[in-house]
């Protein structure tokens, strides 16, 4: 009753600061620079991320830095930004302008507050500042907000209460994790921020469910832990971000992930549906490589894709994504939808390519049975060589029998890793043709000496791919129009690479034309 009392005084006079108190929204949490410790800090880049946040990377004593510049508040400036929090709690109504233009529609409140409530004295800078505020607080991830926003940022990780905020850069991968100047030094404020995270994910946490794996609206992968319960050191986030537009497979050859004559080979494959299996470490760059593969499939297949939280996109009128469904209840639930559920479903879609994200139990089964059953598969695999592929995929709890290894055509074993003691950089290491459990046929390798993927030619890789000799006797070629073949396809793709086709939208389209005059001919 106080506040409605205070609020209907100030409807009729314009506001002062003082009589509000401001200490609720002085734990608000900003990037502010230490000018003493950005004296002595080597400074790598600078650069903006929106019209109000400057970011500075550094190094200092052999620990990288990303420190984030947020307008800062003053005393006077806090207590309007509370007011305006206040009123706008109070009065903002649900509608469906709020679904169509969020933004618009709380600035329209916005400005109505400032006006009925006297604030309309504000400087233009003070305006913009706690506007920059309620939008971040409102319509954002609070502090989390630049690094969400800002593109170079991989993951985002927050181990607990009164620990920086840490982030993976992708143009400084070499200085490993990076350490930024936010940090959350209350167990209520980065519990409040997990509880935000989660619900907009469409999930729920507790201190009964105190774990969550889930996808933020823009489909950034998110795994918190509530509080205290199985983490001594309070609630934890981490974020691994998802592009709004995909590396396409010009991207990977550009910057040599792979080699044009590796991706042609793939792209034979890949179209005669045979079982591709990308193996690597976490954050090495598999899922990326699936995505970027997925796109050279023929434009008019029906392609089905199952993951636990959906980070594949496809270019294909006919692709159907599946999400699996998790359950919040003690014991086993009729209502979970489980990856192993996904894939025998998809047995029935009548689908050309099937697509796992990422297999790591029963699902392995389902999707062997679907390659021995005529159907195109591709999945990625934890794991840093064919032998522990084996040994995972043989052992519980996937328990998938020896016998039907071999129905995997392709294993791709992909790092993360630092050439003679370079910047670290993403490579295919190796490329096999799987004979049997126990043994397989190299087909590429990487050189690290030379940062080259041999063989480099069409005839020496015919030589040594069983795959490629089984295509040529399905489709009827000799071997010299196998070779002709991936000639052409290395070529086409050199080419984009060459004309810096790179972009999604680009490379999908030049895919399209190819396919196109293919028909015609």
């Amino acid at each position: 009753m106080k506040l409605l009392q205070r609020i209907r005084r100030r409807r009729r006079t314009p506001l002062s600061p003082q009589p509000l108190d401001p200490l609720p929204y002085m734990d608000l949490v900003f990037g502010h620079v230490d000018p003493s410790f950005i004296a002595d800090l080597e400074i790598k880049d600078t650069y903006r991320v929106g019209d109000c946040v400057k970011v500075i990377i550094g190094v200092k004593r052999g620990t990288g830095y990303y420190i984030v510049e947020e307008p800062q508040l003053s005393h006077s400036d806090l207590v309007y930004y509370g007011l305006l929090m206040k009123v706008l709690k109070t009065v903002v109504k649900p509608s469906d302008l709020m679904l169509m233009d969020p933004v618009g529609y709380l600035e329209s409140y916005i400005e109505k507050a400032i006006k009925d409530y006297g604030l309309g004295v504000l400087t233009d800078e003070v305006r913009r500042k706690i506007l920059y505020y309620l939008r971040r607080e409102t319509l954002g991830y609070g502090p989390l907000d630049p690094l969400i926003k800002d593109p170079r940022i991989e993951d985002v990780s927050i181990e607990g209460v009164g620990k920086p905020v840490r982030v993976f850069h992708r143009d400084f991968n070499d200085l490993d994790w990076l350490t930024t100047n936010i940090k959350f030094n209350d167990d209520r404020l980065i519990d409040h921020l997990v509880v935000k995270l989660v619900h907009l994910s469409g999930k729920h946490v507790s201190t009964a469910f105190p774990i969550v794996d889930a996808a933020l609206p823009e489909k950034h992968r998110i795994t918190v832990t509530y509080s205290r319960e199985v983490t001594p050191f309070g609630s934890s986030i981490t974020i691994r971000k998802f592009r709004e537009e995909p590396l396409t497979i010009c991207h990977l050859m550009k910057w040599r992930t792979i080699s044009p004559l590796m991706a042609a080979y793939w792209w034979l494959l890949l179209e005669h549906k045979m079982f591709i299996m990308i193996v690597g470490p976490m954050a090495s760059g598999k899922t990326t490589l699936l995505n970027a593969l997925a796109t050279l499939l023929k434009p008019n297949w029906k392609v089905v894709s199952i993951e636990d939280n959906q980070e594949l996109r496809l270019p294909h009128v006919g692709w159907k994504p599946l999400v699996a469904r998790h359950t919040y209840t003690f014991g086993e639930s009729r209502t979970e939808v489980k990856l192993f559920d996904l894939v025998k479903l998809s047995l029935r879609e009548r689908a050309d390519f099937i697509i796992v994200g990422e297999v790591r139990g029963e699902e392995a089964y389902a999707l062997v049975q679907a390659a021995a059953s005529g159907h195109g598969c591709a999945c990625t695999f934890h794991g840093d060589s064919f032998e522990t592929m084996v040994q995972r995929l043989t052992s519980p709890p996937i328990n998938v029998s020896e016998s039907f290894i071999p129905l995997i055509t392709n294993v791709v074993v992909i790092k993360r890793l630092a050439p003679l003691g370079s910047k670290p950089v993403r490579r295919v290491v190796e490329v096999s043709e799987v004979v049997s459990a126990k043994e397989k046929r190299e087909v590429f390798l990487w050189d690290p000496q030379l940062d080259l993927h041999l063989p480099l030619s069409a005839e020496e890789l015919v030589d040594r791919s069983l795959a490629l000799s089984k295509i040529a006797n399905i489709s009827g070629w000799g071997l010299a129009q196998l070779r002709d073949e991936l000639k052409r396809r290395e070529g086409f793709l050199r080419d984009l690479v060459k004309s810096d086709v790179l972009s999604y939208s680009d490379v999908v389209a030049e895919l399209r034309n190819f396919y196109a005059e293919a028909s015609l001919t």
